[in-house]
């Protein structure tokens, strides 16, 4: 799990080329797709998952990208496979992940592996569980009369 630094989420796009100018009155604001795309730096803020990486070598995919996708792949029931795909291709899933690029790269499944096995690893591993359970209680989401999902976000591999 070594060998690897903290990839930081890019924070402007291109404004002839993001996924905002498009998804702006197609994507519906209480959409998970909206509210993501409000709320991700927040949610998901670098720092968050600064302990997961080390000080040297090659640049992760920022983490805050790939807990977008881990949520939308959860939320959306596919494979890592799918998720990266969707991920790449969809446009909601760029506008969810801050408005990025439509030519942003997209990434190889294993970083979706790689990502589970670090917070499986470290002292808070269900960080992105716990940020997304915060948020529904806050929106009133999960109540008395409400139950979450709280399977926690294991591998979806599938081929």
């Amino acid at each position: 799990m070594e060998g690897m630094t903290l990839g930081l989420s890019p924070r402007q796009a291109d404004m002839f080329v993001t996924t905002t100018g498009f998804c702006e009155g197609r994507v519906a604001a209480d959409s998970i797709y909206g509210l993501l795309h409000r709320e991700c730096f927040g949610l998901f803020p670098d720092e968050l998952f600064a302990d997961l990486f080390c000080d040297v070598g090659r640049r992760s995919v920022p983490p805050m990208i790939v807990a977008v996708v881990m949520v939308l792949q959860r939320i959306e029931g596919c494979s890592d496979r799918e998720a990266v795909d969707r991920f790449t291709f969809d446009a909601r899933w760029k506008y969810a992940a801050g408005g990025l690029d439509f030519d942003y790269p997209g990434f190889v499944h294993t970083v979706l592996v790689d990502m589970r096995a670090r917070l499986a690893a470290s002292e808070a591993p269900d960080r992105i569980f716990d940020v997304v359970l915060q948020t529904a209680k806050q929106a009133g989401l999960v109540g008395r009369r409400r139950v979450l999902d709280s399977t926690a976000l294991y591998d979806a591999v599938a081929t």
